[in-house]
């Protein structure tokens, strides 16, 4: 069926890097394997076929990798077995299309990059100098087979949805944001607004958010974050660059009485920010807009406008604090050092929504 396309100007500059990638995506999670591809391996008369058949585990909830460590289907080259032997095809649908990502909205459809490649969060920061940062759409007419992503049939709802994020992010990027304060203002502007009009929609009385500091987030509210589920001692084998971080973040603040812990932050943070060295703050602006960027349509499901705020609000707090952490240790702040930690985290909380749920409810505890 033919539909509008909206792709994001990063999606077709990926190319996988097979066996020189750093971060391979065959370690770490669960590899879902759907039936079709399933159905493949059982007709495949080889090797190769009954390899596969021999690594899906479970009836319902078909998995390469049950354990999260090393993908069986992964060679000791590097390279994917299925790959080499059958080509793309061969491969399970989440396979073929990870890092990029797509929602078919019933009137357009809108494809992006995820983040939890590290290859895609190189060309991610790598494109921070264009004009539109990386941002920007392209639109076409073309034929997507694809099936819907969801159930809702309002396309008035979904046609405000789009304005209001294209408002949005057009604040966010038009340059007015150049300190921590800047952003924090503008945050707690952007939340409060979004939750009375997440009122409205509900019918319910609209009531604002409580003002708490959104950039950066509190000591408190970061420690209350990093007790969730999201550090587990099993990072250690899965994400050991972001264990450390964990660990790190422990090591200098669990003996500290509250006003004790908020000063160090806050040094760290200022030294961070604005040394020569460090991130300016525009660079978690724009990471802000990306997280709202791909996530922001889910709400045409949930309704929750407030939600998608506080989701990316979580994210780009962490990566603050992680990044400002792994600066203090020493790890030289280049493309391919941020690109692990984003993509190590990405992995750990955009896929894992039990981590996430738990670490917007420490959030929602605050401003609601």
């Amino acid at each position: 069926m033919k539909t509008t396309i909206r792709t994001s100007v990063l999606y077709d500059r990926f190319s996988c890097l097979g066996a020189d990638c750093p971060q391979n995506c065959c370690y770490g999670w669960k590899i879902p394997v759907d039936e079709e591809s399933e159905e493949k391996y059982r007709r495949e008369r080889s090797i190769t076929g009954l390899r596969a058949c021999l690594a899906v585990h479970g009836r319902e909830n078909r998995l390469f990798n049950r354990l999260t460590l090393r993908c069986p289907m992964l060679d000791p080259d590097g390279l994917c077995a299925l790959q080499k032997k059958r080509g793309e095809g061969f491969l399970p649908a989440v396979c073929r299309v990870y890092p990029r990502e797509w929602a078919n909205l019933g009137t357009f459809v809108e494809r992006t990059l995820d983040l939890s490649c590290i290859h895609a969060a190189e060309i991610y920061l790598e494109a921070a100098s264009e004009p539109d940062g990386g941002l920007a759409m392209r639109e076409e007419t073309g034929l997507w087979e694809e099936p819907r992503s969801g159930t809702n049939d309002d396309p008035e709802f979904l046609e405000e949805l789009t304005g209001r994020r294209e408002e949005i992010l057009a604040g966010l990027m038009d340059g007015g944001i150049a300190t921590a304060e800047d952003f924090d203002t503008y945050l707690y502007g952007l939340a409060d607004a979004q939750k009375r009009r997440q009122d409205e929609i509900l019918r319910v009385e609209a009531h604002g958010v409580n003002r708490i500091r959104m950039f950066p987030f509190s000591v408190m509210l970061l420690n209350e974050l990093m007790s969730t589920s999201f550090y587990e001692d099993h990072l250690r084998l899965r994400a050991p660059g972001l264990y450390r971080m964990c660990r790190r973040y422990y090591k200098m603040f669990d003996r500290l009485s509250e006003i004790e812990g908020q000063k160090k932050l806050d040094a760290m943070f200022a030294r961070f920010l604005t040394e020569e060295d460090g991130i300016p703050v525009q660079d978690y602006v724009r990471y802000f807009a990306y997280c709202l960027q791909r996530t922001f349509f889910a709400t045409y499901e949930d309704y929750s406008l407030l939600r998608r705020v506080e989701e990316a609000l979580v994210h780009v707090n962490v990566l603050l604090l992680l990044e400002t952490l792994a600066r203090e240790a020493g790890v030289p702040m280049t493309v391919r050092e941020r690109a692990s930690m984003i993509s190590a985290y990405e992995k750990r909380v955009f896929h894992n929504s039990d981590v996430l749920r738990a670490m917007v409810k420490c959030v929602t505890d605050r401003l609601v």
